[in-house]
């Protein structure tokens, strides 16, 4: 069974206030590197198969891509929503038998985390990670993994709320994974959020 991961890397980074893929992120292993490398560079060590979602004007970045072996694609709806550049990956991948959606803007999320996700997916399941808080209540983050049986519903995604009504519309099929990885939590919206 070939499970994927999507990386979505189409928004426009608003709130940040400039192209948020290219802001320096210090505590990656590599010098140099940017916020979406560092991602990227998570999901590579997970060996899974890769295919990222770019807007219209990302040429540069797709060649950038290509010189890696990864796999890439120009959503042209991307400014319509992340539902958009979702729909476009998965309807990419239509080969693939589960998808692992990924945030562009969450280098910390483990390597061990996309492979355990993908190493749970059966055939008909949604699997959500979670971890515990400190009030021991379990709060769901991303990547979040759809097995094959979704792939229509997810490529019917539109807007802004990426597949959020896939999993509300099917509560029986939902795995929460308890993980200890609080980086499926935190992305990066502003400046600030980045490491010093």
């Amino acid at each position: 069974m070939t499970v994927g991961v999507v990386l979505l890397a189409a928004g426009r980074s608003q709130r940040f206030g400039s192209d948020k893929r290219h802001a320096p992120f210090p505590e990656s292993e590599q010098v140099n590197t940017s916020v979406f490398f560092s991602t990227l560079s998570q999901i590579r060590a997970s060996k899974l198969p890769c295919f990222v979602v770019l807007r219209p004007g990302d040429q540069a970045l797709g060649q950038q891509l290509d010189q890696l072996n990864i796999e890439w694609g120009i959503c042209p709806d991307a400014d319509q929503g992340m539902g958009h550049s979702l729909a476009f990956g998965v309807h990419s991948t239509q080969h693939w038998q589960g998808w692992l959606i990924a945030l562009a803007d969450m280098p910390w999320v483990l390597t061990t985390t996309y492979q355990t996700l993908a190493n749970h997916l059966n055939g008909e399941n949604i699997v959500r990670p979670c971890v515990t808080q400190s009030d021991a209540t379990e709060k769901p983050g991303n990547p979040v993994a759809f097995s094959q049986t979704f792939a229509f519903q997810l490529m019917q995604c539109s807007g802004d709320s990426g597949a959020r009504h896939v999993v509300k519309a099917n509560p029986d099929k939902v795995e929460n994974l308890l993980l200890n990885d609080p980086g499926i939590l935190r992305d990066i919206d502003q400046p600030a959020d980045l490491p010093n």
